[in-house]
């Protein structure tokens, strides 16, 4: 069975030197954005207040300047990162209390 996929790729060797910094800027500079919103999630979390008036995502739009898009997808990505962590945070107590039940029924 043949399969036919289309793929725009990019090569940093074939575009202008120009391009392929802005584009590493651009991704650096979400990353950043996605640790921050990810971060201060944390923090929110850890010490059970809001660190910030305004909601997370005009926090990260004013301190990188970064347009809508790129600002939704830092919070949603950091968001779903955070969910996540959470989840298996459970999964990893689960787990290590049956280990101890184990052990003492071992004992």
């Amino acid at each position: 069975m043949k399969k036919a996929y289309f793929s725009r790729r990019l090569y940093k060797s074939e575009i202008d030197i120009l391009h392929v910094t802005e584009t590493s800027y651009a991704l650096e500079l979400f990353n950043q954005a996605k640790r921050f919103a990810f971060q201060t999630l944390v923090r929110e979390k850890r010490w059970g207040r809001k660190l910030h008036q305004e909601s997370l995502h005009i926090v990260v739009k004013k301190k990188y300047g970064l347009n809508d898009y790129f600002t939704n997808s830092a919070v949603r990505e950091a968001n779903a990162l955070f969910s996540s962590r959470m989840e298996l945070n459970k999964m990893y107590i689960q787990q290590t209390e049956e280990k101890i039940k184990d052990v003492k029924k071992k004992l």
